[in-house]
């Protein structure tokens, strides 16, 4: 359904050029969830944001349904809006505090011309919300139920790929869950694909089918869930793993400890950009780029070393 290829977004910074997102490729299947996931900085939403072209890609190939998208002016481009969707993180600043939940939700059918009241009282009936809500503010919601009208508005257009940007993290834990099974009956439902874009490994392992792992602007590792959790094979993914906590009381893992800054994207280290904070480092990590290759079926990463 969608296909990235070698996808670029630098900003001009002082001179400089801010590589948040530097040559990224992957699918995303019908069906599929795609989690991605790194530290904050690492270009997880710029690359969410470029696929979306809420900003415009520097370099790279973004293809859905067999149609390139990078090559379309903004008229052509608008017909494909109604097939790609987004839930942005913060479900309150997201919405705008001028307008109904009712309108809210029904603006992506009024642009489109098929605004209809019981289509949007079938959607506030879909992601659990009563219709007669639509007359509130956004204010008068908690903060579930206001992503709850993120994901409404997301599903106005019946969509097939949705975009979600850190859709969870600034919900309580209990009502993460409800979100997350929400998602995945919809998915279930309609058949859509996912980008998930998240830092919290748990919940990333919960919803996703695959599992891209960026860091510093570049995919260092991408497989099947099971996989990537039972035999990560970059040292970045095996520390990240190292710090989910673990649900069996006395059961531990051996924390790895990650070492000095995140380097900056406007000048990334040479060679491996993990290798400032990579215990197995060694002169060739410092002064060659790892090829990003396939280290066991369906398995990818980009380190030197066989990390298995």
């Amino acid at each position: 359904m969608l296909e990235v290829v070698g996808l670029k977004k630098y900003f001009p910074v002082k001179g400089k050029a801010l590589r948040a997102v530097d040559g990224i490729s992957f699918t995303v299947g019908e069906g599929e969830t795609l989690g991605l996931v790194g530290e904050s900085g690492c270009g997880k939403s710029t690359a969410g944001k470029a696929i979306l072209r809420l900003i415009e890609p520097t370099a790279g190939t973004i293809t859905l349904h067999g149609t390139e998208l990078t090559r379309l002016s903004e008229s052509e481009m608008r017909p494909h809006r109604r097939t790609l969707q987004v839930i942005f993180q913060d479900p309150y600043s997201s919405l705008n505090p001028r307008m109904t939940a009712g309108a809210i939700v029904a603006e992506p059918l009024r642009n489109f011309g098929m605004q209809s009241s019981e289509r949007v009282a079938e959607l506030f009936r879909r992601v659990g919300l009563a219709p007669e809500q639509m007359r509130r503010y956004p204010h008068e919601f908690s903060g579930g139920q206001r992503q709850r009208l993120g994901i409404a508005r997301a599903l106005a257009l019946r969509p097939s790929l949705i975009v979600a940007d850190e859709p969870v993290s600034a919900l309580d834990v209990s009502v993460q869950a409800q979100v997350i099974n929400l998602l995945e009956d919809l998915q279930a439902e309609y058949r859509l694909s996912y980008l998930f874009i998240a830092h919290d490994l748990a919940v990333v392992q919960h919803i996703s089918h695959r599992v891209a792992v960026m860091y510093l602007g570049k995919i260092v590792e991408l497989a099947q869930k099971r996989s990537l959790f039972a035999q990560p094979r970059h040292p970045y993914t095996q520390a990240l793993l190292s710090a989910v906590p673990q649900p069996v009381p006395g059961v531990k893992r051996q924390r790895i400890v990650l070492t000095g800054d995140l380097p900056s994207p406007a000048a990334p280290p040479p060679g491996c950009r993990f290798h400032t904070r990579c215990p197995y480092a060694f002169e060739r990590c410092r002064v060659e780029e790892p090829a990003f290759e396939e280290k066991a079926p369906g398995h990818w990463a980009a380190c030197h070393l066989d990390a298995g």
